[in-house]
């Protein structure tokens, strides 16, 4: 007991030294992957355009003049304020950064210390969020977001309080400002919660209303954006997809994320078949009652409460990017998958370490085994990843109004 003790005693010190040691790697990583420049594409240029007319003309409005309303403004609002491409350096640097410690504090609680110390290294070398780091995107700021978001819900489920629900239903109300997507991780918290059930609400001290409360606050701001500025999505974008279509690319990023796919096995394999992958991998990530384990921080109701919360707000995202597919309002495409997808990277690797069956004896004893193995995996796909993106062309600031308000600024 005095052993056991004295090695709890010491999961803080070590999982904050790891979690500099992965900051610290993942800081290099972006550091040699942007210093070309930041890179962009057509949606760039319609942020920089949003944001140089809101800057000079106090009005949300694209080059041609028309009215910015295919995306929420948050970004545009962000880039305007900051006004130079340096200022980007640092916001997509600190996202990341910012993101990779709140997701690690959320692992902290809920993960047993045997595994709780691989996950801000496998976060630190996470290909998609190095990828979307690279780009003057909206993707950046609303990892970060979210990630801020849940830790925040999470402290306030447990705590309970006016100015944890507060701060937790203003995270709540930016996510969709900054990404449409975001009300639907908001309306899976919500999901969650509901599915917890009874065992829940003696855990959770927000009261039935509070939580109510919170969601309608947190989607308020995209409804009065909506009904202000009669937020609408192009149409064509891309083909009308059906179900296994739009599933397959969602189900080759998340299986890439944890083995290694060949690209070229995406157009071999059916895509019914990737639907299927993707099907049962999200049962396999199912979270289930497990007996505590030495190291957890939170007892494992409230593990278990959290998993669900946490899985059903990335069941929603998930839903609604492959449904946003079948309708032909997003872009689709391996690529355009990955970068969609990649708030979603954090929780599926922390849903996974939750999930590995620690109390099968062939699972504790291959368990450190494949788990260095994914780790090397991480490692190798990253560093190609990052290697890539270095060679990158920066962003040709030459389109006429930001350049102009960039270069002089």
């Amino acid at each position: 007991m005095q052993t056991a003790r004295k090695l709890l005693g010491n999961v803080g010190s070590h999982f904050r030294v790891v979690t500099l040691l992965a900051s610290l790697l993942a800081l290099g990583l972006y550091v040699y992957t942007v210093r070309p420049g930041l890179a962009g594409t057509a949606d760039t240029y319609h942020y920089l355009s949003a944001a140089y007319n809101l800057q000079t003309k106090g009005q949300l409005l694209l080059a041609n003049g028309g009215a910015f309303r295919w995306w929420p403004p948050l970004f545009v609002v962000v880039l305007s304020v900051i006004g130079a491409a340096s200022g980007v350096l640092w916001l997509n640097g600190l996202a990341l950064l910012g993101s990779l410690v709140a997701w690690s504090a959320v692992g902290y609680r809920l993960l047993p210390a045997g595994r709780a110390w691989a996950l801000p290294l496998l976060l630190a070398l996470s290909s998609p969020t190095l990828a979307v780091s690279k780009f003057i995107w909206s993707e950046p700021l609303f990892n970060l977001l979210w990630a801020s978001y849940f830790l925040v819900v999470l402290a306030w489920l447990r705590r309970g309080g006016w100015g944890l629900g507060l701060l937790a239903t203003a995270l709540g109300c930016l996510l969709p400002l900054q990404r449409i997507v975001g009300i639907f991780l908001v309306a899976g918290v919500g999901a969650g919660l509901a599915w917890a059930g009874a065992g829940s609400r003696r855990l959770v001290r927000p009261s039935a209303l509070m939580q109510a409360a919170h969601l309608l606050g947190a989607g308020s701001g995209l409804l009065a954006w909506q009904l202000r500025h009669s937020l609408s999505v192009s149409d064509g974008v891309g083909p009308r997809l059906s179900l296994p279509q739009a599933a397959a690319d969602y189900g080759f990023v998340l299986g890439r994320w944890l083995v290694p796919l060949p690209t070229a096995l995406l157009e071999l394999v059916p895509s019914g078949l990737w639907l299927l992958l993707l099907l049962a991998l999200l049962l396999l990530l199912w979270p289930r009652p497990a007996p505590q384990q030495p190291g957890g921080h939170w007892p494992q109701a409230w593990v278990l409460v959290s998993s669900r919360v946490l899985y059903m707000a990335c069941l929603a995202m998930l839903a609604a990017l492959i449904l946003s597919v079948m309708r032909a309002r997003a872009g689709h495409g391996l690529q355009e998958a990955e970068r969609y997808a990649t708030a979603l990277y954090p929780p599926v690797v922390l849903l996974v370490l939750l999930a590995w069956p620690s109390k099968w004896h062939w699972a504790v004893k291959l368990g450190p085994g494949l788990l260095g193995a994914w780790l090397l995996y991480q490692a190798a796909r990253v560093g190609h990843s990052s290697q890539q993106l270095h060679q990158v062309r920066p962003i040709e600031l030459n389109y006429p109004h930001p350049a102009a308000w960039w270069e002089t600024r």
